[in-house]
């Protein structure tokens, strides 16, 4: 990966992208710009301007070759992954769910938290969830004690 890359995320994003596509199936330049648009949700809109210098980049480190062929009349650059590029996409895969993994359990905690501050359960506080649970049981209890006494089935305790 060229030096520069890491300093410009668009650009490793792309790098990234590409690679992954690749892994599924060889494709040409346009489609990976529509498919990298496609799974960013429209967030990332790749230009040929952007593209291809990325292309050319990893074709010269050796992490995806070309192939020309003829389709429908017209020839068209084929990219695909060559065995160092699948090395170099496995670990870059295992980096990035190492990573998301983290993302992950981080968001959870500070979900919990912001839900908790939300809705009122902050230290010293109890739960309105709670509350309304002890007050049906307190209900039931209340029920049970006047079904009880309904009955006349209590007894003088010796």
């Amino acid at each position: 990966m060229a030096s520069d890359d890491r300093v410009d995320p668009i650009k490793y994003r792309i790098r990234f992208l590409i690679l992954t596509i690749l892994a599924l199936k060889p494709t040409h330049g346009y489609d990976l710009t529509k498919k990298i648009q496609e799974v960013t949700a429209g967030t990332l809109k790749p230009s040929p301007g952007s593209i291809y210098p990325v292309l050319h980049d990893l074709s010269e480190e050796g992490l995806i070759e070309e192939e020309l062929i003829v389709e429908k009349g017209r020839a068209r650059k084929i990219y695909k992954l060559t065995r160092k590029g699948m090395e170099h996409l496995l670990q870059q895969l295992n980096l990035f769910y190492e990573i998301m993994n983290n993302i992950y359990i981080l968001s959870m905690e500070a979900r919990k938290i912001l839900e908790k501050k939300l809705h009122g359960e902050s230290e010293g506080c109890v739960p309105k969830s709670i509350v309304e649970s002890l007050e049906r049981i307190r209900e039931a209890a209340g029920a049970y004690l006047k079904a009880i006494r309904d009955s006349g089935r209590i007894c003088e305790e010796d």
